[in-house]
């Protein structure tokens, strides 16, 4: 075999070259001889960049029985194509010849699956990663999804088991197919969830799958708690993700993680905005404005105003809209935008605390909609406790009601949050105008 090899090295190897190639090792007795001799053969056909030799190795260890000669014994042929098919995908060949040996791979591979599971699964994540390059990200989640996580055959660690249903819910997030990734997600939930589960990376990454799907199904509040924890990530949990070698040669990791946390804040202050109105958001509203790094975020005026339960203008939904996804300015089943929606309840809710009580004709001028519609609406929030009070369909008239307990803390609440901005905007005025005068506190 050594000799019929070291023959063809001015060129080569042909189709009918590898078969015999393979022919004689075959016929060679020692088992260990035997991987020793697939593996230079293998090794050859890679340096030679020999695409049909390739195929027809391929072919030969992994079918059972193979187009012409004997089946490889599987013991032999899972040892061998375990590091075989590492090595096409980090040798000289081009990525379009990777990818159609990793294609031919899979599909001889899985037919097989009981005793190939490992080489598999080696093969669905380096052709994931070809797919994920072109950003063909429903065909790289596709491929890892049959990856055999659950085996009984292999010893897979929770870790790996998270990682991969993680990564597959990110890649079907980006191909905006929000149930396939819920699925995924929801598998990981119960690993990330143990306690002995230690993966930060995985942790957060799965923390954000979830934001993003409550974001997609419209649960803007759910959203926005997510987006809220996300964004309050510190410099020691990066650099435990990272891991201290790579975080160190990153010379700008502050700046980075102070982008992310305030691109985080940024979508959770647009889904609470988003929210159904009603005393959860305001509570998560009065978390938002009390975070004293809102006030840069361009969204910061309009949830200042929201928190305060001022009326929204036409202008200000206007300049919000902007800053929106096509999602989150979709069409409802009510014939409303989920942005027209959550103005008219806001604006509705205002109302609740402005009047004490308004006609159906009034109501429906105050939110620019039809009386009847107007009236659909606060029914809607009354039934969900969004709002206090009850509707006389006879004088056509809403009477709103409030406790006077809650009212005076609300108020109080409101006061204590606008004294703190008020101080909060001072200092940065100082800070930013007359920097010399904080250096004694500060040192």
């Amino acid at each position: 075999c050594s000799g019929r090899q070291g023959g063809r090295e001015g060129g080569q190897i042909s189709m009918t070259d590898a078969h015999d190639a393979l022919d004689a090792i075959e016929r060679i007795g020692t088992h260990a001889q035997k991987v020793d001799e697939y593996k230079k053969l293998a090794t050859k056909l890679l340096t030679e960049g020999n695409t049909q030799g390739l195929s027809t190795f391929v072919r030969r260890l992994a079918e059972d029985p193979p187009q012409r000669g004997e089946a490889v014994p599987t013991m032999i042929s899972r040892q061998v194509l375990q590091d075989f098919v590492g090595e096409i995908f980090t040798s000289s060949l081009p990525q379009a010849q990777r990818r159609e040996l990793g294609q031919l791979a899979l599909e001889k591979l899985k037919a097989r699956l009981s005793s190939f599971e490992e080489p598999f699964s080696i093969v669905s994540e380096k052709m994931a990663d070809i797919l994920q390059e072109e950003e063909d990200w429903a065909g790289a989640a596709a491929v890892l999804s049959q990856i055999p996580v659950s085996s009984s055959q292999r010893n897979i660690s929770d870790d790996y088991k998270a990682k991969m249903y993680v990564r597959i819910a990110m890649l079907y997030l980006e191909a905006e197919d929000e149930v396939a990734a819920e699925t995924f997600v929801g598998r990981s939930h119960a690993l990330v969830g143990k306690s002995d589960f230690t993966n930060l990376e995985v942790k957060f990454q799965h923390q954000a799958c979830r934001a993003r799907i409550y974001d997609a199904k419209r649960k803007f509040q759910d959203a926005a708690r997510h987006y809220y924890d996300l964004s309050q990530v510190g410099k020691a949990t990066v650099i435990a993700c990272l891991g201290e070698d790579a975080a160190a040669q990153m010379t700008n990791i502050d700046q980075v993680i102070e982008s992310q946390n305030l691109e985080a804040l940024s979508k959770a202050a647009v889904c609470a905005i988003l929210a159904p109105a009603g005393p959860e958001r305001s509570r998560l509203l009065a978390m938002l404005c009390k975070d004293e790094r809102s006030n840069k975020l361009p969204t910061f005026p309009m949830l200042k105003k929201i928190y305060l339960e001022r009326v929204i203008r036409a202008p200000e939904i206007e300049q919000f809209r902007q800053l929106l996804k096509p999602h989150q300015m979709a069409m409802t089943s009510d014939g409303l935008t989920v942005l027209q929606k959550a103005m008219i309840e806001h604006n509705l809710f205002a109302a609740a605390h402005m009047y004490n009580n308004i006609t159906f004709e009034e109501l429906g001028f105050f939110l620019h909609l039809s009386a009847d519609r107007a009236e659909s609406i606060a029914r809607g929030m009354l039934l969900e406790n969004r709002i206090s009070g009850s509707i006389d369909q006879i004088e056509g008239m809403i009477y709103f009601s409030s406790s006077d307990t809650l009212q005076r803390v609300r108020q109080w609440d409101a006061y204590i949050a606008g004294a703190c901005m008020s101080v909060n905007d001072i200092t940065q005025y100082i800070a930013t105008h007359h920097p010399s005068y904080l250096m004694p506190a500060e040192s």
